[in-house]
């Protein structure tokens, strides 16, 4: 005996969607800058540099002398071999007037006369030290700056803006569908 089989065939439903995407615009024209601009001010003051040599001291002292001190040295030196040789006279006449001292003037001043002192010497062409004075006033400088700037002004633009919302369609794609076979045997279906 066959017995009868029920056999099923099932196909899902399935749906569909159509979709329309959103649209958005945005639109934007740039701002209209106006720029002004003042340049920054730089004032500079200087002061020069300043050296001083006074050398007077050195020439001097190396006989280098300026005519007005050269003619005051002289003047000074005459005047004080002037005054030695005034006092070596009256040394001379005092010795010569002193009959009284038995004593041979005469020789004694000749003798004096041919064997002088030796001259006092040095040597006269390196000056002292410290004998150059120098003075250095260094460069001064003086800045000043004035800034400058920027005047802005912006004047900016709206924006436009559009906007189209999107969709979303539910449809039915296919149908769901149940189909019932029976296969194989008979069946009585009267009793």
């Amino acid at each position: 005996m066959q017995v009868p089989q029920i056999r099923l065939q099932q196909t899902y439903a399935q749906i569909g969607l159509r979709i329309t995407q959103p649209i958005q615009e945005l639109q934007q024209e740039p701002a209209r800058l106006s720029i002004k601009q003042t340049p920054a001010t730089m004032k500079v003051t200087r002061t020069p540099s300043k050296l001083d040599i006074n050398q007077d001291q050195a020439r001097n002292e190396i006989n280098m002398k300026m005519p007005d001190v050269f003619s005051r040295d002289n003047a000074e030196a005459s005047r004080q071999k002037g005054l030695e040789n005034i006092a070596e006279i009256v040394l001379e006449g005092n010795q010569l007037a002193a009959i009284e001292t038995k004593t041979d003037a005469l020789a004694a001043i000749a003798v004096n006369k041919s064997l002088p002192e030796p001259d006092d010497y040095n040597i006269a062409f390196i000056p002292s030290y410290g004998s150059v004075q120098i003075d250095y006033t260094p460069t001064q400088l003086h800045i000043e700056w004035e800034k400058g700037g920027a005047d802005i002004h912006a004047t900016p633009h709206e924006i436009t803006h559009h906007y189209t919302p999107g969709k979303t369609e539910v449809y039915l794609r296919q149908m769901n569908q149940l189909q019932i076979d029976i296969v194989g045997g008979s069946i009585n279906t009267q009793s």
